[in-house]
C-alpha cells in the first residue's frame, strides 16, 4: 500500500467517525468558500461541478437525506453569487429554469452517490461476516504424528494427547463413546454373544 492510499485510507476513517454535526459544519464551511469563490470569477464562468463535492461529503459521509439537503442549499448559493455578482436575466423564468437544472442534477448526483454508498456498506458488511465465519471454523491439515499402538497425537509442542482430545480442539467435532462389535468380542469374549445377542458375529459381517 502507497503512502498516498495509506493516508487517503486513515482519511477517510476519520471522516466516517465524525460526528454529524461536525460534518454538517464541513459542508456549510465548503459551501461558503465555493461560494466565494463562484462570486469572485463572475457569473459568466460557470463553476457548478465544484458544488458536487459538498453534496458528494454530505451523502458519503452523512446521509441522503443530507444529501438532498445541501444540493438545495448549492442552488441558493449559486443564486446568491450569480444576484451579488451583477447577473441579469431578460426574463425570471429563465434563471428559475437554470436554477432547477442544476437542483434536479445535484439531487439525481446525491440518490445515485447514496445507492453505491449503501451497496459498498452491504458488501463490506457481508465481506466482515465472511471473515468471522470463516475464523471460527477449525480445519485439520496437514500430517498428524499418531502412535501406532495407542493411536495417541503428538501436538506442535511435543505432547501426546488422546485422539479425542486432539480433533477436539481444533475442529468442531464433538464424541460419544460406544464399543464396537469387535471390540466387545476382544474385551468380552465370553458376553459378546449375549451383549450383541447373535450367535456369529463373522456371518453378520
Amino acid at each position: 500500500m502507497t503512502p498516498m492510499i495509506r493516508q487517503l485510507k486513515q482519511s477517510a476513517e476519520y471522516f466516517e467517525n465524525m460526528p454529524k454535526p461536525l460534518i454538517v459544519a464541513v459542508n456549510a464551511a465548503l459551501l461558503l468558500f465555493i461560494g466565494f469563490v463562484d462570486y469572485v470569477t463572475g457569473y459568466e464562468l460557470g463553476i457548478s461541478l465544484l458544488y458536487l463535492i459538498p453534496v458528494g461529503f454530505a451523502v458519503w459521509y452523512g446521509s441522503r437525506s443530507l444529501g438532498m439537503i445541501i444540493s438545495c442549499l448549492s442552488v441558493l448559493t449559486i443564486a446568491t453569487a450569480d444576484f451579488m455578482a451583477g447577473k441579469q436575466t431578460s426574463h425570471l423564468f429563465i434563471e428559475i429554469w437554470n436554477l432547477l437544472m442544476h437542483l434536479g442534477f445535484f439531487m439525481v448526483y446525491a440518490f445515485v452517490l447514496s445507492l453505491v454508498k449503501s451497496d459498498l456498506d452491504e458488501r463490506a458488511l457481508l465481506i466482515d461476516e465472511l471473515r468471522k465465519t470463516l475464523a471460527e471454523v477449525k480445519q485439520l491439515r496437514g500430517f498428524l504424528p499418531i502412535c501406532a499402538s495407542c493411536k495417541k497425537i503428538r501436538d506442535d509442542k511435543g505432547y501426546w494427547n488422546q485422539l479425542e482430545t486432539y480433533i477436539s480442539a481444533h475442529s468442531e467435532v464433538q464424541f460419544s463413546h460406544g464399543i464396537c462389535p469387535d471390540c466387545v468380542k476382544k474385551l468380552y469374549p465370553e458376553e459378546y454373544e449375549r451383549i450383541l445377542g447373535i450367535k456369529d458375529l463373522g456371518r453378520r459381517e
